[in-house]
């Protein structure tokens, strides 16, 4: 199947968002942050903000964000609910920037 715009198509979209939660209850000792009201308000209002991801914008296209991610990660000593710490991303972006992050903290 060919996708009018990047990201998964409808039958394996579900698919990303299991296997990123399965993922994040595995090694992320903040998720109990995520889960908090607290979290969910700041999320929510972030995301009537800022719709779009930033990185998909950055390269012309226009794509719904899904994730609200922490730009330095409250791991590396990012601040939780700065709005200045934080940016609207798609899973794709997301995931890859995770990735990132967490290769260069296993890999010095």
């Amino acid at each position: 199947m060919l996708l009018a715009s990047p990201g998964f198509c409808p039958t394996h979209r579900g698919w990303t968002h299991r296997d990123y939660g399965r993922a994040r209850r595995d090694f992320d000792a903040e998720n109990g942050f995520y889960k908090s009201a607290a979290w969910r308000r700041c999320r929510a209002a972030y995301l009537r903000v800022n719709p779009m991801c930033v990185e998909c914008r950055r390269r012309g296209a226009l794509v719904a964000a899904v994730v609200v991610d922490h730009v330095v990660p409250i791991k590396d000593g990012g601040a939780r609910f700065d709005w200045n710490n934080l940016q609207a991303l798609c899973v794709p972006c997301h995931n890859r920037k995770t990735a990132g992050e967490t290769a260069r903290r296993n890999h010095g």
